[in-house]
């Protein structure tokens, strides 16, 4: 049969493949990040994307290329290689570097046995501009429909050179040619569109991620976010004998804020308070992490933190608050927090044994004159 007998069922069994390989990154992506998550790992979740989409695309390109190899159909995959590269600098922004460009078109060309031709030379030096030209294309995205038309020109401008070189060295017919970049037109605009829509729903998981783990108001985290941890530490200190402190603490006489200078001035006074805590624990340990676990309530866990120490960082933070300037509108707000700080014990029955306990040093200082810290 000729091409165009072919045609359409290969255009759309092309599509739908490519499509899939699409779907199978995002989940071993995914798949990769998790398990880092699981494990408590400190890592970068765009680096663990970036590696697996190089990984992944080099293998899936050098497959093909090992398909074609030495045979006169060497063309037949060709709109796929370019579709690679398409996903990894435009839709993944991949920081591949040049000289690994460099090292990955001679190896293929060694397998293809083309090092010595002039035109692979150019076809290589064509596909990697491609790169590096769709890459910084999408840095200057303006998020308008103009990005559509730029996206596809320029993938085409480049399509079409690579595929007239590709004619040049194979004696492909016009035909051929025109039918490949009418199929890679068509690819273009699916893949353009579908991977927009998987990024708008990540950017909506991510959105309600963030809503139920974080408080709108501080941008502390919540206390669903707080239960999930606080069980999980606590747990891991009874298996693994870690030392795990929780302190909890609130802002002395909040209510009279709220009634002398008006709710928003209390709004104001929490999301201050976050960021300044926020910002001194990022200071002393990125691990550590400020949780909104009521009204003007919050707690930290020190996980593998001795007494002493966790001791020092809660007198270090009433300081914190007591120096700080809080003001609205004109309106100097002086605070001081009450704190309570404890130690899990071999004993505790549970999680919430722990709590209590805490929450009971917290009202211990509170009652004995508060703006100052309980810990035993």
């Amino acid at each position: 049969m000729t091409l165009t007998h072919w045609y359409v069922p290969s255009l759309v069994t092309s599509v739908f493949f490519l499509l899939g390989m699409i779907t199978l990154y995002w989940n071993l992506a995914d798949r990769a990040i998790r398990y880092f998550e699981k494990r408590g790992k400190k890592f970068d979740k765009e680096g663990v994307r970036t590696m697996v989409g190089i990984i992944y695309m080099a293998a899936f390109v050098l497959l093909l290329q090992l398909i074609v190899s030495h045979q006169t159909t060497t063309w037949v995959f060709m709109n796929f290689q370019l579709f690679a590269v398409v996903f990894v600098s435009y839709f993944l922004l991949l920081g591949i570097k040049l000289w690994q460009w460099v090292v990955t078109a001679i190896l293929f060309m060694l397998i293809n046995g083309t090092i010595t031709e002039t035109l692979s030379w150019l076809y290589t030096f064509i596909f990697v501009a491609f790169f590096f030209i769709m890459k910084l294309l999408k840095r200057r995205k303006h998020y308008d429909h103009w990005d559509f038309v730029k996206y596809i020109v320029v993938a085409m401008a480049f399509s079409a050179a690579l595929w007239v070189v590709v004619a040049f060295r194979l004696h492909l017919t016009v035909n051929i040619v025109l039918a490949e970049l009418l199929y890679m037109f068509i690819m273009l605009v699916i893949v353009y569109f579908y991977v927009n829509l998987l990024y708008r729903d990540a950017a909506t998981l991510a959105q309600l991620t963030y809503n139920t783990n974080f408080d709108e108001l501080t941008h502390a985290k919540n206390f669903f976010a707080f239960r999930t941890t606080f069980g999980k530490s606590f747990e891991n200190q009874r298996t693994e004998d870690r030392p795990f402190k929780v302190m909890l603490f609130d802002i002395d006489h909040f209510k009279s804020i709220n009634d002398t200078y008006g709710h928003l001035a209390g709004d104001y006074v929490l999301e201050r308070l976050a960021l300044l805590i926020e910002k001194y624990l990022q200071s002393v340990d990125k691990e550590l992490v400020l949780y909104r676990t009521g009204g003007e309530e919050f707690t930290i866990l020190f996980d593998d933190y001795d007494l002493a120490t966790a001791r020092v960082h809660a007198e270090k933070i009433g300081e914190l608050i007591r120096q700080a300037a809080f003001k609205y509108e004109d309106q100097a707000i002086h605070l001081s927090i009450s704190i309570g700080l404890t130690q899990q014990h071999p004993d505790d029955e549970d999680s919430t044994t722990l709590y209590k306990r805490a929450d009971g040093y917290l009202y211990h200082s509170k009652n004995n004159g508060r703006d100052q810290v309980t810990a035993k």
